[in-house]
C-alpha cells in the first residue's frame, strides 16, 4: 500500500513579518496592542490617519491620555473587567491632535488564552453615525419642545367613552387648565368627563363613524376647563389600526376653536 504524503509548509506559503505589517497598515480601523501598564505597544498606520497625532508618540504611552476625560473612567472600569476569555466592548472618544473628537467603538481582548496581558484592540470610527444620531435626537428634542410651548393638545387615546389619554403634550394645560400627568390613564379625570353632556353622543358617534371608514374627522365641540369655564374646541384625528385592520386607539389634536 503505497503512503500518500502530505504537502510540507514551505517559507513562501507562510505570511512574513512584512506582509503582516502592510496588512494591518491598509486597514480602515485602528489596531494596537497594550501592554501589562495599559501602554501602547503597537499600533497601526490607521492611527495617525484617524487622530493625526505620530505613532512614535502614542507608542509607550499609556492609551487613557488619547482618550476624551469625561470617558477615561468608563475605559478604566473595562480594563478591570477583562477577564482571559473575554472580549469587551465599549464607546468612547478620542481626543485628536487638532482637539477634535473621533467617536470609535473599541473591541479589546487579551492576546493569549493563558494570561489576560498583552491586550489587543480594535478601534472602529463610528463618528459620522454618532452625529446622525446626535443631530436627529436634537431635531425631535426640538420638535417635542416646539409641541408642548404650543396652547394646543396632541393627543392619544384609546377608543372608550372616556377617551383615556395615552399620550398628551403639555399644551394641555393651557387649553384645559390639567396638567398632563393629571389627565394620562385615568378613568375619571378624563377628556370623556370634560366633553359637554350636550356634545358627548355627537363626538362619540361621529369619531366611530371616521374610525369604521377609516377617515379623518373634524369636529367641534365644547370642554369644561379645570376652572367649570367653558370653551369650545376644534378635533382634528384619525384612528390607530393594526395591520389586520382592529382598531387600536385615535390620535389627533385639540385647539381652540374660532366662532
Amino acid at each position: 500500500m503505497k503512503l500518500i504524503k502530505w504537502p510540507q509548509k514551505t517559507t513562501n506559503s507562510t505570511v512574513s513579518s512584512t506582509q503582516l505589517h502592510k496588512l494591518l497598515n491598509s486597514l480602515s480601523d485602528i489596531v494596537l496592542i497594550l501592554d501589562h501598564n495599559h501602554q501602547v505597544d503597537y499600533i497601526n498606520a490607521c492611527w495617525e490617519t484617524m487622530t493625526a497625532i505620530p505613532i512614535e508618540q502614542a507608542l509607550r504611552q499609556s492609551f487613557s491620555q488619547f482618550i476624551h476625560p469625561e470617558d477615561r473612567s468608563n475605559w478604566n472600569q473595562l480594563l478591570q473587567n477583562i477577564k482571559q476569555d473575554s472580549k469587551e466592548t465599549l464607546w468612547l472618544r478620542l481626543v485628536t491632535a487638532n482637539r477634535d473628537i473621533r467617536w470609535c467603538e473599541v473591541r479589546i481582548q487579551p492576546m493569549h488564552s493563558d494570561r489576560i496581558f498583552p491586550l489587543s484592540a480594535t478601534l472602529c470610527d463610528i463618528t459620522s453615525q454618532v452625529r446622525h444620531d446626535q443631530t436627529r435626537y436634537a431635531n425631535h428634542r426640538s420638535l417635542q419642545s416646539l409641541i408642548d410651548r404650543l396652547p394646543v393638545m396632541l393627543y392619544r387615546a384609546r377608543n372608550n367613552k372616556s377617551w383615556t389619554m395615552e399620550y398628551l403634550s403639555d399644551g394641555c394645560e393651557s387649553l384645559t387648565g390639567y396638567s398632563a400627568e393629571k389627565l394620562l390613564n385615568q378613568s375619571q379625570l378624563c377628556l370623556g368627563s370634560m366633553i359637554h353632556r350636550d356634545d358627548a353622543a355627537y363626538v362619540w358617534d361621529q369619531v366611530q363613524y371616521a374610525l369604521q371608514n377609516q377617515t379623518t374627522f373634524d369636529l367641534k365641540y365644547r370642554l369644561f376647563q379645570a376652572d367649570g369655564s367653558e370653551i369650545r374646541v376644534q378635533d382634528k384625528g384619525r384612528g390607530l389600526y393594526s395591520d389586520s385592520g382592529m382598531i387600536l386607539g385615535v390620535e389627533g389634536i385639540i385647539l381652540q376653536a374660532t366662532e
